[in-house]
C-alpha cells in the first residue's frame, strides 16, 4: 500500500470512527440529539457543505479501485507458507540458481535458464551450447541431477523436469602454453 493510500485510510479510519460514535450517542443523549438536529438543520441550507461528504465518496472509491488493484497476484514467484509467515522466492532467484549450478558442471557454456511453475512444482529449461569433446547425454544427466538437488535443498520446491536445450556445439578457444 503507498504512503499516500496509509494517510488518506487513517484520516478515513478517524472519522468514521468519530461519526460511528456520534451516531451510538444519538438515541441515548439529549445533548447529542438536539446538537446533532441542529448541525442537520444548518447543514440542510449550505450548498458548501457538500465538500465533506464529497471528500468521503472520493476516498471511498480511491480503497475501493486499490482493493481490487491489490488482489492481483505476482505470479512471478513461488510463495511458501511457513509456520512463521510467507516466503517469495522469484523466479528470477530460482533461475540465477539453476544457471550457477549448471555452470559448476564441466561441458556447457553460454548457459541460460528459466523457471516455470506449475501447481507447487518447477519446471526448468536449460539452454545452452555443448562443447564438442563431451558425451551430451551424461553431461546433461549430470547437470539435471546436480540442478534438481541444488534447487530443491536450497528452496524446498520440488523440481518436477529440467528440459535442457542444446542449440549448438559451443567453440573452443585453445589455451596457450608457453
Amino acid at each position: 500500500m503507498k504512503l499516500i493510500d496509509r494517510f488518506f485510510i487513517s484520516i478515513y479510519t478517524l472519522l468514521i470512527a468519530i461519526i460511528s460514535i456520534v451516531l451510538i450517542l444519538v438515541p441515548i443523549n439529549d445533548w447529542i440529539y438536539n446538537w446533532t438536529s441542529y448541525f442537520l438543520e444548518q447543514y440542510r441550507l449550505d450548498l458548501t457543505n457538500v465538500f465533506i461528504p464529497v471528500f468521503f465518496l472520493i476516498i471511498s472509491i480511491r480503497f475501493l479501485i486499490s482493493g481490487i488493484n491489490s488482489k492481483k497476484i505476482n505470479t512471478n514467484a513461488v510463495i511458501r507458507h511457513t509456520d512463521f509467515g510467507e516466503v517469495k522466492i522469484s523466479m528470477q532467484a530460482i533461475e540465477g540458481m539453476a544457471q550457477k549450478s549448471a555452470k559448476l558442471s564441466h561441458g556447457l557454456r553460454d548457459i541460460k535458464a528459466t523457471a516455470q511453475q506449475r501447481d507447487d512444482s518447477l519446471i526448468i529449461i536449460i539452454k545452452a551450447l555443448a562443447l564438442s569433446d563431451i558425451n551430451i547425454p551424461s553431461t546433461v544427466i549430470n547437470i539435471q541431477k546436480n540442478i534438481k538437488e541444488h534447487i530443491e535443498e536450497s528452496t524446498g520446491i520440488i523440481v518436477k523436469e529440467i528440459k535442457v536445450n542444446i542449440d549448438d556445439i559451443a567453440i573452443q578457444s585453445k589455451k596457450r602454453v608457453e
